[in-house]
């Protein structure tokens, strides 16, 4: 084997011409020539300054959500996080692996009998890939929580602040930049509701957002951004909708099914018939089907109301 594998191979399981379609929640997706999976954080940084070092391009897989993967074969590395320490520090702040999936923060931290986190725990992916996208549902995000986190960036390791993440809606600074997210410290609270009961309100949400998406397909989530308030006065020009009045967003949702776009096929991609910000793959569905479907919405929402959507989900074209 080449030396690229041979060095791989010190520090996870390492596959070779592997489909990434088997690591996305769409389900589709090029192969990559070398795939790593890393489990702790002190090898996760040998691997990146081996990588950085040998000058061989990598990406950053988390959950496999959240993103559309290319049909065409990368001649690099995909690195996929799976290490899941957290650990309770003083004042009531977790420290989180990057790869630890959010879900399983949201619940631990409701077993410890902190809150602030509970939104997270309908959120698929990544501690790590929520960063990255300032993911967030229920009205909290990760801008929210985050303390302050530990990044990789260019053969050095850094900690930065809240503010230094350049948070805004479903977006950070680590979208623009080659940063790679190694951990993360959340500021939560001490609870004054038992354990049980902040379980029970968080459950809730999950069965509120499961009976609102679609449920048996794969998808990798909302496609859309929704629209500010303010972005909706400048682009549309005309009063907010009834339904949206008081609130800081208008749904991209609520948008695509008022512009008809709701069940438009594009191959063996489909926007969702019960959530109109979801696409998903009947089977067989690829990142070209994917996006042209998406052009075919954002021209069906601007002819209805001369707004132009932004993608939350980010495009990885190999």
């Amino acid at each position: 084997m080449d030396q690229i594998y041979t060095n791989l191979k010190k520090y996870g399981k390492v596959k070779i011409n592997e489909s990434l379609a088997k690591h996305t929640t769409f389900k589709f997706g090029g192969s990559v020539k070398y795939f790593i999976l890393i489990d702790k954080t002190d090898k996760l940084i040998k691997v990146l300054q081996f990588l950085r070092e040998e000058n061989v391009e990598f990406i950053i897989l988390g959950g496999g959500s959240n993103v559309l993967w290319g049909d065409e074969t990368f001649d690099g590395v995909v690195i996929k996080i799976v290490n899941q320490e957290i650990k309770l520090l003083e004042n009531n702040v977790l420290l989180v692996d990057a790869g630890c999936v959010t879900v399983a923060v949201a619940r631990e931290s409701v077993k410890l009998g902190l809150t602030g986190f509970e939104w997270g725990i309908g959120i698929p992916g990544t501690i790590g890939g929520a960063v990255h996208g300032n993911a967030g549902a229920m009205g909290g995000d990760m801008s929210t929580n985050l303390l302050k986190v530990e990044v990789f960036r260019q053969g050095e390791i850094l900690e930065l602040n809240n503010k230094e993440c350049e948070f805004v809606y479903r977006d950070s600074a680590f979208k623009h930049n080659n940063d790679v997210v190694l951990r993360v410290w959340l500021q939560l609270q001490k609870s004054t509701i038992k354990s049980k009961d902040l379980m029970k309100k968080a459950l809730e949400n999950i069965q509120y957002r499961n009976s609102t998406q679609p449920q048996g397909f794969a998808s990798s989530g909302c496609i859309f951004k929704n629209v500010s308030v303010e972005k909706w006065k400048k682009e549309n020009g005309e009063d907010i909708p009834e339904l949206f009045v008081g609130k800081l967003v208008i749904s991209a949702g609520w948008m695509i099914e008022q512009s008809g776009a709701k069940g438009d096929k594009v191959g063996q991609a489909q926007v969702s018939e019960k959530h109109g910000n979801f696409i998903i793959n009947l089977g067989g569905a690829t990142f070209v089907d994917v996006k042209n479907l998406i052009e075919e919405i954002k021209e069906k929402v601007y002819n209805k109301f001369k707004i132009n959507l932004e993608e939350e989900v980010q495009e990885i074209d190999l």
